[in-house]
């Protein structure tokens, strides 16, 4: 993926001034000259991959209740009143990257499914806290693109060993807070590095290497 700068993706899309995980906040992200964003993913109980970050619907819909015990056709609006947008609908944007964050488990299957339906494998990256979903979809398909994700206590604890031994083609997604506080241990990996846990690409402008994808919540 050659570039002069970072590539900026639209945490959850421009998710500062719009509705998170929602098209209007994928569709504003790259309005305002984002690269692309990133969304979370996990199926309904008929398998169809539905976007959205909780469990439970009642923080960005208009009900409630676990999607993964829910049918596509039973999941009520979000608030913002479009209809909780599906995967699908998201890799039809014109966008350079989609970081596909994958929510629970299992749920790689039917996301990897959707986006080689769609043609998408070669704009996709998948990333997950739970690293054997990772590492199941790559198996399935050695040409995705794959990274793991860290929360900032677990990145903080990582040795350089440890991220040694991690597969050569394998992404990185640490907190941007951890890469600041050890910048000469991620230094190595900067062309496969997804920094997150910014406001605005911004706050990264003061590393000692440049990252290959910074995720912000706005431009």
């Amino acid at each position: 993926m050659p570039t002069t700068r970072p590539l900026v993706l639209g945490h959850r899309g421009l998710s500062s001034q719009h509705l998170e995980n929602s098209l209007e906040a994928f569709r504003a992200a790259l309005a305002a000259g984002m690269d692309g964003f990133e969304l979370d993913v996990q199926p309904t109980r008929d398998g169809v991959c539905v976007i959205l970050h909780d469990e439970d619907l009642a923080r960005t819909a208009n009900g409630s209740g676990l999607l993964r015990q829910m049918k596509a056709g039973e999941l009520p609006p979000l608030r913002n009143g479009e209809r909780l947008p599906r995967l699908a609908e998201a890799l039809e944007l014109p966008a350079q990257l989609i970081n596909v964050e994958l929510k629970g488990e299992p749920g790689w299957q039917q996301a990897l499914a959707t986006v080689e339906a769609a043609e998408a494998l070669d704009r996709v990256l998948f990333s997950s806290f739970e690293h054997s979903e990772v590492l199941q979809l790559w198996a399935a398909c050695e040409t995705a693109r794959c990274g793991f994700l860290w929360e900032t206590d677990e990145a903080l604890e990582l040795s350089a060993e440890e991220l040694a031994n991690l597969p050569d083609a394998l992404w990185l997604h640490p907190p941007l807070k951890a890469v600041k506080a050890r910048p000469e241990l991620w230094a190595p990996y900067a062309h496969r590095l997804a920094l997150w846990g910014m406001k605005t690409p911004a706050e990264a402008t003061g590393l000692p290497f440049q990252p290959a994808v910074l995720i912000a919540d706005g431009i």
